[in-house]
Formats: structure tokens, C-alpha cells, sequence
């Protein structure tokens, strides 16, 4: 017997193209367009660290410039007078007699390495007037000197026999090659004195002697301060003050006298301040370098003084990438004792 059933039997077929995977071109184009997200997505990534390091880098330049230019103008306008750049004249450094005898000169200048003896001697020299004096030393670092500087003690001659003139020589043994001298300069008794000089290019390692010379009345007037020093590190010889010899040789003397320069190494550099014999403080920090730093002397007869600033504040980009490439220059002007 045949059992029916009711419903007729059911043939199942499979379209087994339906199961298929992708196609190599179809998978081509799925990496391609995931590599084409990827790529704007890293690239609006950098984009946006790149916008931010450069807007950092525009607000450290700015906020530094401004605090620099601020700190120097308020100490002019608190200054007593301007010891250098003399009146009509510029140079890259400013010193100011300020109200506050320990602070007093106030030095303003680009970091760099110092040539000479920048210690004010605990001995009083005699006799320095229509003599030369110089003393040697030798140079820690390559660059540019442009001012020279000298600790002449309180005892000074009335004027006009109260000015000093300085001169940087060449040599080993003695100063055998004049390379600059300054004009005379009225001198400030118990301070730095200041003496601007055309620019000189020094180099590391060579020898150079800081020489002073002084117009005054007797043996105990205008003289600077020393301490002892190396064997014939310090020479002296008779000169009638108002010009300098191209080579000369004297009497040597184991001191070193109070003298030094600044050498302008043109490398990265901050702008720094010298308060009296205190030591030099960085006024910017390391994340900036400054540059060009000009004083103009704008001083009209019968005034306190006028001084007109400025200089180039940079981001440091020792990889010269383009987001930290940025730089303003700043420019003021302030009054002596405004």
C-alpha cells in the first residue's frame, strides 16, 4: 500500500554563484579608498599639529619681545643717565648709571663669550695717567668685539682731566698690532666705564691685550682696579693720552687689571643684563634667540636722554621645520628719568 503524501516533495537546487567572494577588483578598490581615508586623515592630523607649534611658536616670540622691551625701557626711564652709546651714536650694547649705587652701571647686552677680566680688582692701581696699561688675555670663543670695558676707581681729576681712552691689540708677548681704539670717554669714578670701538673680529684661542690710557692730573686720579694675575700678564709704559702706538712693548707686571669685552659669537644668543659686579642674567629664555639688538643714543642737549631700542626676537628652529619658522622685530623708544 502507498501512503500519499499531501504535499507534494519539495527539490532544493543551490546557486552557488550567490556564496561567491570579492572580486580582485572590488577588493582593489576597498584599499584604495581605505588608503585614501587614511592618507587625509594623517594628513588633517599633521595639518592641525603643524597650525598649532606655528601659532605656539608666533605667542612664545611675541610674548618674549614684549617682555624684553618692557624690562628695558622701565630701566632707562629709572636711569640716572646713559654712559653709552654716547649722544648721535648706536651700539649692541647699553650702559646706564641707575639711581641704586650697587646696580649701578646697568648693563644691557647680547650672551656671548667675554674676553678679559671682568672682576672689580680689590686693589687700586697708581699712576695709570699718559701711560698705557694693558693686560692680556686670551680669547674663549670666535666673533666680534665692539665695546670695551674698563673699572676705574672712585678717585677722578676734575674735568677736563677726567677721560680715558682704551685700545685692543694683537700679540703674544706683547701688543704688537693695534686693531682698534675708542674716542675719549668722561669717566665715571667706582663704575664700568664703557668704550665703543669699531667692530673687531676676534678668534678662539689667539691672544689679545686690553690697554687703558687716562688724562689725569696726578698719580692716584682715574686709575683702574687689579688683582694679581699670571707672569707678565700685564705691561705699562709711558704715552701722552690722546693717540695709541701701531706696536709697542713696556715693563711687564704679574696683574691683571679690571677690563674685558664682550665677543659677539652670532650664534644663538639671548639679551642679558649686568647690574654692578653682579653676574650677567639672561633676560629670554631658551626656547627664543635674539638678535640685532641696536641702542640708539637720541639724547638732545640739554635733556636727561633718549634711547631708542630695538631688536629681532626668533623662534629657535635648529631643524628648519616650517612650523617653528617665525620672527618679529620690535622696535621703542624711552626717556632717561621720565
Amino acid at each position: 500500500m502507498r501512503i500519499k503524501y499531501p504535499f507534494p516533495q519539495l527539490h532544493h537546487s543551490f546557486d552557488h554563484s550567490a556564496q561567491a567572494g570579492f572580486t580582485l577588483l572590488e577588493l582593489l578598490l576597498y584599499v584604495a579608498l581605505v588608503g585614501g581615508l587614511l592618507t587625509l586623515a594623517i594628513s588633517f592630523y599633521g595639518t592641525a599639529i603643524d597650525a598649532r607649534i606655528k601659532n605656539q611658536s608666533i605667542v612664545e616670540v611675541n610674548d618674549q619681545g614684549t617682555a624684553l622691551m618692557d624690562h628695558i625701557t622701565q630701566i632707562i626711564r629709572s636711569a640716572s643717565s646713559i654712559t653709552s652709546p654716547t649722544a648721535g651714536t648706536s651700539a649692541a650694547s647699553l650702559t646706564l648709571v641707575v639711581p641704586t649705587g650697587a646696580l649701578s652701571p646697568t648693563i644691557f647686552s647680547l650672551t656671548g663669550s667675554t674676553l678679559g677680566y671682568t672682576t672689580i680688582g680689590a686693589t687700586t692701581d697708581t699712576d695709570d695717567s699718559n701711560s698705557m696699561n694693558a693686560t692680556k688675555f686670551t680669547a674663549g670663543a670666535t666673533g666680534t668685539i665692539s665695546t670695551l670695558y674698563a673699572y676705574v676707581s672712585n678717585t677722578l681729576s676734575a674735568s677736563p682731566n677726567n677721560l680715558a681712552q682704551m685700545a685692543i691689540y694683537s700679540g703674544t708677548t706683547a701688543p704688537t698690532t693695534l686693531l682698534a681704539s675708542s674716542a675719549s670717554v668722561t669717566l665715571t669714578g667706582g663704575a664700568w666705564n664703557a668704550f665703543p670701538i669699531n667692530a673687531v673680529n676676534v678668534t678662539s684661542g689667539q691672544t689679545y691685550w686690553l690697554a687703558y690710557n687716562t688724562n689725569g692730573l696726578s698719580i692716584s686720579a682715574n686709575n683702574l682696579q687689579l688683582d694679581s694675575g699670571t707672569t707678565n700678564q700685564s705691561i705699562f709704559t709711558s704715552q701722552t693720552f690722546g693717540s695709541w702706538p701701531a706696536s709697542w712693548t713696556g715693563t711687564g707686571q704679574n696683574i691683571q687689571c679690571s677690563v674685558y669685552a664682550p665677543i659677539d659669537t652670532g650664534g644663538s644668543t639671548a639679551a642679558q643684563i649686568k647690574e654692578g659686579s653682579g653676574s650677567a642674567v639672561s633676560l629670554t629664555n631658551n626656547l627664543v634667540q635674539v638678535s640685532g639688538l641696536t641702542f640708539q643714543n637720541l639724547s638732545r642737549p640739554s635733556t636727561p636722554g633718549s634711547v631708542q631700542v630695538s631688536f629681532t626676537v626668533s623662534r629657535l628652529n635648529p631643524n628648519n621645520r616650517n612650523e617653528f619658522n617665525y620672527q618679529r622685530t620690535f622696535t621703542g623708544t624711552a626717556e632717561v628719568a621720565w
